[in-house]
């Protein structure tokens, strides 16, 4: 059953953005994210049902099957399905209702104002059942970011979280005598507490079934004690009290993310630790997670960015949940896993690399959270270029002597089992690819890890390659990633600092010097060390006979320090990647380049300065990583 959708005067409350725009005007950063989700989604909810319920909202946005099929061949179906609706008129804020309809919430948080929740169904008052029926409680709301529900249970003068009531229908299918009591469900879109809303409460009262007479004989019985009568009652069942589910409500929960691909010993980069880092970073920021995600760091560079991002958690004090991850090339050593950082060179060794345990025992001593998840998305084979055991034992070189804590409250998820490699799919890493699917269960987190491992037992007889995860579990509570943050002011302020250093350049417009041209330039950051680039190419004046189909644009740096990589340059519109921000010792300086491709001449160029963006502002010497 599809819960209420957004009104299309909520669809017009949009983020900066004027609701009559046409869709082909909106910034490329939008677009591109919209393009890449539908052209990936499943059937349900992808580009052609899109399509279907566009046709639905205007008879004009009727798109006919042929001209189906031909966006079926592009390269972007999507693309160029947006661009012809465009083309008949559609507008943002029916863009907007489209998504709403597909329930593609991820993309609606780039466009879409917040809008409160406002319960438009109240369950019952009170709710009278005969025993081994079934109970319902039914409650909508609306609201932007859609409604979580929770259902709570009142319980020896509390209310009990009931953990797997999280749907906007509360079921008990067979109802008993200890089903009587009182229900409320919770709803929030949001970590305020503003964002949080309250059902009115439901009386269920269980009547039990009406038995026949039985004839019934009396019989005088008294109990004696050392010979004395016993007046006092054995009867214990008044006594015992219905166990309260256990609640926990971290005060917050933060990731650190790091993929290296681009190995100097090995060649040619790596193929998906940006897709599973990009994957993971999405994920956790649906569960509530505050994600810090890098991309391509050296040995200096990973060890000071866990010590800083060690000393940002201890800033938020007791009762947070912490989860570290890697994806990239590792190894196993004396029955320890090595991270390999980039600037590892060909023939390296445990010297050169980060230890799992070491950063395991930093987590464990310098802020033990509530809950510590490490997930290694390495290979676990022994590396050959070091040496024998017994020379390892003698050198003082090897330091990861340190035995990481034993505290009840740390899951380790390997990709694989020791002596194992760890592969890929087209898109992700077979570990990144599962633990996805199941991550988001509102379960304990060893439950989790143990589907994971049963998926990928089920899945791996389609594979040629014989991967077998494994996890290590301490956890003596049944913490989950899905539980509700419940924020307190020193994470707020932990927040407002971070928001205030990681936001990326503002939006602006440049003009091409000589040219009837002006150029629209949004930034939008991937990790905190890579940020994407979307140039947009408007003409000013109708009477230039320049066509945007003609223009081409580059980006070049004045620094060696990072990378800029063109990703893609359709009518105007280019994508640009800029990596290794953390080695950027001035400000950002970049020179943007219009070339009419079709006559092969140069348009004009600008100069633009991005400042220090993103982890570059706290980076400002590369000495400081060491």
């Amino acid at each position: 059953m599809r819960r209420n959708g957004l009104t299309l005067e909520q669809c017009r409350h949009l983020k900066d953005v004027d609701p009559n725009t046409n869709i082909v005007e909106l910034r490329f950063s939008i677009t591109s994210n919209i393009c890449t989700t539908l052209d990936r989604n499943p059937e349900t909810c992808n580009w052609k049902e899109f399509v279907a319920k566009a046709s639905q909202l205007k008879p004009i946005y009727n798109v006919s099957t042929l001209d189906v099929n031909g966006f079926s061949r592009s390269n972007s179906p999507s693309e160029t399905m947006l661009w012809r609706l465009g083309s008949f008129g559609m507008v943002a804020f029916e863009l907007v209702h489209l998504l709403d309809q597909l329930r593609l919430e991820s993309l609606l948080m780039d466009i879409k104002e917040y809008e409160p929740i406002v319960i438009i169904k109240q369950p019952p008052s009170h709710k009278t059942i005969d025993e081994g029926a079934g109970l319902h409680l039914y409650v909508e709301g609306t609201g932007f970011p859609y409604p979580r529900y929770q259902w709570f249970k009142h319980i020896s003068g509390e209310w009990a979280k009931l953990r797997a009531e999280t749907n906007h229908i509360f079921k008990i299918v067979n109802t008993r005598q200890q089903d009587n009591g009182t229900y409320c469900c919770r709803l929030q879109n949001g970590n305020q507490r503003h964002k949080v809303v309250f059902t009115s409460r439901t009386s269920v009262s269980v009547t039990p079934p009406i038995e026949e007479e039985r004839d019934v004989i009396l019989y005088d019985v008294r109990s004696y004690r050392e010979g004395q009568e016993n007046t006092e009652s054995t009867d214990t069942s008044a006594k015992k009290v219905m166990p309260e589910s256990p609640r926990f409500e971290p005060k917050a929960k933060v990731a650190l993310i790091i993929g290296n691909a681009d190995y100097l010993a090995d060649k040619p980069l790596l193929n998906v630790p940006l897709a599973d880092v990009r994957l993971m970073k999405s994920t956790f920021e649906d569960l509530g997670f505050r994600v810090f995600s890098y991309l391509d760091l050296t040995k200096a560079e990973m060890k000071s960015t866990i010590d800083w991002f060690i000393d940002v958690v201890k800033q938020m004090g007791k009762d947070v949940y912490v989860v570290f991850c890697f994806f990239g090339h590792g190894f196993e050593e004396s029955r320890k896993c090595h991270l390999v950082p980039t600037d590892a060179a060909h023939g390296y060794t445990t010297n050169d690399c980060v230890c799992a345990d070491d950063v395991l025992y930093k987590f464990q001593r310098r802020i033990d959270p509530a809950l510590l998840v490490m997930v290694l998305d390495t290979c676990r084979i022994r590396n050959f270029n070091e040496k024998p055991i017994r020379q390892i034992a003698k050198s003082q070189a090897f330091d990861s002597l340190n035995e990481p804590a034993t505290n009840g409250n740390t899951v380790i998820l390997y990709s694989t089992s020791r002596g194992m490699s760890a592969y890929q799919n087209n898109q992700n890493g077979l570990l990144a690819t599962f633990f996805n699917q199941r991550i988001k269960q509102k379960t304990d987190v060893t439950s989790v890890m143990q589907n994971v491992l049963e998926d990928m037992g089920k899945e791996m007889k389609k594979y040629k390659e014989n991967q077998t995860p494994q996890f290590m579990s301490t956890l003596n509570e049944p913490r989950s990633f899905a539980d509700i943050v419940s924020p307190c002011c020193e994470t707020t302020k932990v927040y407002d600092h971070i928001n205030a250093v990681f936001s990326p350049p503002p939006s602006r417009e440049v003009f091409v010097p000589g040219a009837n041209i002006k150029l629209s330039i949004e930034c939008q950051a991937d990790t905190l060390n890579m940020m994407t680039i979307y140039i947009n190419t408007r003409i000013i004046k109708e009477c230039d006979t320049t066509l945007l189909d003609d223009i081409d644009i580059a980006v070049e740096t004045f620094s060696s320090n990072f990378k800029i990589k063109s990703v893609s340059m359709i009518s105007g519109r280019g994508k640009f990647e800029i990596k290794n921000i953390q080695k950027l010792q001035d400000d950002m300086l970049l020179k943007i380049i219009v070339w009419n491709k079709k006559a092969n001449n140069l348009i004009g160029d600008v100069d633009i300065s991005l400042g220090k963006p993103l982890i570059s502002k706290l980076v400002t010497r590369r000495d400081e990583l060491r």
